[in-house]
């Protein structure tokens, strides 16, 4: 009898320490609107040609940078490319749900449909591995969670090239993708760190804040590809190295000195600011000339014949 109720102890003590454990990881289901109060220019029109700065690039990402033009938005193979799990939760709100196992009701897998271009992606939370590396690429890559006390972490592989801003720096497919999801009361906060050996030097970290919102609804993104500029079959906007004239324009009109612009882990850090006085800012941007205003009947040309 005695070891009876022994055993019904240490039952109802697992129970009670897994109910505690359960309790522990917080609910991050739900409709998550956007708040954009970080670097909202760059999630909103998105960032100048040749703003780099505070971004830990190399210089091959620079040289994709420069010659990128963004004309690429109207070939029609790229109208309808969905932004990659790095980029997606940039601007676009969020519906976030998961899958429980009806038996054991562990959660088996997180999913997020991102509103722009409707991406579904899945995060693993049954302890499978991640597939070999010659596995095929996605937008959305392959995600494994696990909770770390309130907070849930995130570990994505296998993701297709992409990129780290909406100017040309790009992310490799050999980049990794760990993030972290920290839910505080109606505020979501999820905080996304980059690595990738081609074009990083350190990782990209970036947070971005999402509101609960039960009352939104992702809709389904009506995107078409259309013909918006007639070229040649394979021609696909660029500029050759040295011959794209947009480069400066952003550090000239801001009056910050070019090096700076250029980027580099080293412009992350306060410590920059030591260089940055050593530096002349660009000369100020040109004003175009002013269109000559055509006479006018009545003035006073036509009254002095």
């Amino acid at each position: 009898m005695g070891r009876v109720r022994t055993a019904a102890v240490c039952v109802g003590l697992t129970i009670a320490l897994a109910a505690s454990a359960a309790s522990a990881q917080v609910d991050i289901e739900g409709n998550w609107a956007a708040r954009q109060h970080e670097d909202a220019p760059e999630r909103g029109g998105g960032p100048e040609i040749g703003e780099y700065q505070g971004l830990p690039i190399n210089e091959a990402a620079r040289k994709h940078g420069e010659a990128w033009s963004a004309s690429i938005w109207t070939v029609p193979e790229h109208q309808c490319i969905p932004h990659p799990a790095d980029y997606g939760p940039n601007f676009s709100p969020v519906r976030i749900w998961k899958d429980l196992d009806p038996v054991t009701q562990d959660v088996v897998a997180y999913h997020t449909n991102i509103a722009w271009m409707n991406p579904i992606r899945t995060i693993w939370m049954d302890g499978r591995p991640h597939p070999p590396d010659n596995a095929p690429r996605t937008w959305e890559g392959f995600s494994t969670g696990k909770w770390e006390g309130d907070m849930l972490t995130v570990d994505t592989t296998h993701l297709k090239t992409g990129y780290i801003r909406r100017n040309g720096l790009p992310r490799s497919e050999s980049a990794v993708l760990r993030e972290h999801f920290i839910r505080n009361g109606d505020v979501l906060t999820w905080i996304s760190i980059v690595s990738d050996p081609a074009y990083l030097t350190e990782p990209y970290i970036k947070s971005r804040n999402f509101y609960f919102d039960p009352g939104y609804q992702v809709t389904v993104y009506p995107c078409s590809v259309d013909v918006e500029i007639d070229r040649p079959a394979g021609e696909i906007p660029h500029y050759l190295p040295g011959t794209n004239p947009f480069l400066q324009e952003f550090a000239a009109r801001f009056q910050i000195p070019y090096e700076a612009t250029r980027g580099g882990a080293g412009t992350m850090y306060p410590e920059y600011r030591q260089r940055l006085r050593t530096l002349a800012p660009p000369p100020p941007l040109k004003k175009p000339a002013a269109a000559a205003t055509p006479p006018q009947a009545g003035n006073s040309t036509e009254r002095s014949r």
